[in-house]
Parts: structure tokens; C-alpha cells; sequence
């Protein structure tokens, strides 16, 4: 496990990445205009292969896979198991954990569709920093278990560590439903860093209960709440109008996070407090 560090370090990391073309060009505008320093691209989304494209437009991104079994078309024939009648996926996250409660083999099925998102990586000459995914799947340690074993196969160094504790008050309301979701994941993965030390690196992951709120209040309270070691804040940006609100949630949010992400009070804000803002293949 890398040395613990006294500085203290920011990851912000844009997940969706491919997930449609008003998305995509939000992340790239979040790293080039803002303080988005990471991102996790979705093999199995629409403008995947557009978005790694554009990769060469952003050198100093680093890029992460976000494995996804819960939505669109699987990649693998392993994963059709994973789809409805009409060869889609589209379970929650919680819907997933119950469906290999009840169908233990389904676990190999996601573990065949993980492996072949991050082949689909390597093969579009993405070198990942690290592993995480769409609806937070990987909390519920049998996935956890396979996603660790894909990222010590592939040599990818890190997993998104879902511990999420935000020091003292002031911070922005967040709604109740998504304040259990961030308390729910930190239960079903509070044994994971026992199981994976070397892999869960960061001290957690933040914006779990603003997923879709991140705005400027909450990225200025980040900046001075953050303490020594590695923190990941996740966001949501993008364009994002072509996105049908059937397939996401994420939809009007997605330029609101835009903007703050390129607030320039924000990356004020992180300077005076001394934030080094790095990403997964910078520890």
C-alpha cells in the first residue's frame, strides 16, 4: 500500500464519461476549463467510441473504467444474462445486488461483462487508473470481489473506495433518499479495505449524497474540509440536453455541475486551502 502522505490531495473525477456526446464534451470541458482532474469512461454506452477520441484532447486526464451492468447493452456474450428479453440492461443498483442474490451465477455473468468493458479499454488504448461503477454495484462485496480480481489481473491499480464521511457542518442539504444511499453503501462496504488494502487507496469518496448536487457551496466546503491523504469527489457534469431523462436522472444537473466545476471561486477556493488536485495515476 502506498505511503500516507501529509498533503493534502483532491481527486475529481467526472463518471459517465461516453455516456452520450453532450456528456463527453462536459468532462472534457470540466478538465480544460475546470478542476475536474479524472474520469471514468463507459465501454458499453452510446459515444464511447467517440469519447475516446477525444481523449487525445486531454493528455493529463487520467482515466478510469466505469463497469456497467445495469444499463444498455452488454458488451460480452457472458452478459446477455445480465439483459431483458430485448437484449437491454437496465436494473437499479440495488436491482442488480438482488438479482445475484437470487441467481448466484449471475456473478459470472457480471464478471465476464466487467472483464470484457476493460478489454474494450485497453483495446482503444486507454491505460486505466482505476476501476469503478455505474449505480455503485461494486459496494456489495461479491462484486467487490470481482472487480478487485479484474484490476489485479489487468494490473489496474485502484478501485473507488465507497466510504463516504463528510467532516463538520455547513456542507450543502442533500436530499433523504440519497443520504441512505451513501449510508447503505458504507455499510455494504465498510470490510472492504481489509480485503483490499492496496486497492482502496483514497479515504473515501465524496458526493454520493449530492449525486446531482454538486455545486459551488459544496465544492468550496470540500476545499476546506479536506484533510490529509486522498479524497475522490465524484461528479456528474455535461452538456447533457440529448440525454433522454428515461435512461438518467442526470439530466438539468449535469450543466449545473458544469458551471461549478469551472467556478473560478472554486479552484480559488482550493488554492487557499492548499489542495493538491491530482488523479489515480498521479499516487
Amino acid at each position: 500500500m502506498p505511503a500516507p502522505s501529509r498533503q493534502k490531495r483532491l481527486i475529481v473525477n467526472a463518471d459517465d464519461f461516453g455516456f452520450s456526446v453532450g456528456v463527453t464534451e462536459g468532462v472534457i470541458q470540466a478538465h480544460t476549463r475546470g478542476i475536474v482532474t479524472s474520469t471514468t469512461i463507459t465501454p458499453n454506452a452510446p459515444a464511447a467510441e467517440a469519447a475516446a477520441g477525444r481523449l487525445v484532447e486531454a493528455a493529463d486526464l487520467g482515466v478510469g473504467v466505469h463497469l456497467n451492468v445495469s444499463q444498455g447493452r452488454p458488451l460480452s456474450t457472458e452478459g446477455k444474462p445480465l439483459a431483458a428479453s430485448d437484449g437491454v440492461m437496465r436494473r437499479s443498483g440495488p436491482g442488480v445486488v438482488l438479482a445475484c442474490l437470487r441467481r448466484p451465477a449471475l456473478l459470472d455473468a457480471v464478471e465476464a461483462e466487467f472483464d470484457t468493458q476493460i478489454r474494450w479499454a485497453i483495446d482503444h488504448g486507454i491505460r486505466a487508473t482505476h476501476l469503478d461503477t455505474h449505480r455503485h454495484v461494486h459496494a456489495y462485496g461479491p462484486i467487490f470481489a470481482r472487480v478487485v480480481k479484474l484490476a489485479r489481473r489487468y494490473h489496474i491499480p485502484f478501485v473507488r473506495r465507497h466510504r463516504e464521511k463528510l467532516p463538520g457542518r455547513g456542507w450543502p442539504a442533500a436530499p433523504l433518499k440519497q443520504r441512505i444511499v451513501s449510508r447503505v453503501l458504507n455499510v455494504c462496504a465498510a470490510g472492504a479495505a481489509k480485503t483490499a488494502p492496496n486497492e482502496l487507496v483514497t479515504v473515501g469518496t465524496w458526493g454520493v449524497a449530492h449525486t446531482g448536487l454538486i455545486d459551488r457551496a459544496f465544492l468550496i466546503r470540500a476545499a476546506a474540509a479536506a484533510s490529509a491523504g486522498v479524497t475522490e469527489i465524484m461528479t456528474h457534469p455535461g452538456l447533457g440536453d440529448e440525454v433522454a431523462a428515461v435512461k438518467t436522472r442526470l439530466v438539468a444537473t449535469r450543466r449545473r455541475e458544469l458551471e461549478a466545476l469551472c467556478d473560478p471561486s472554486v479552484a480559488e477556493a482550493f488554492e487557499v486551502h492548499g489542495i493538491q488536485l491530482i488523479h489515480y495515476g498521479q499516487i
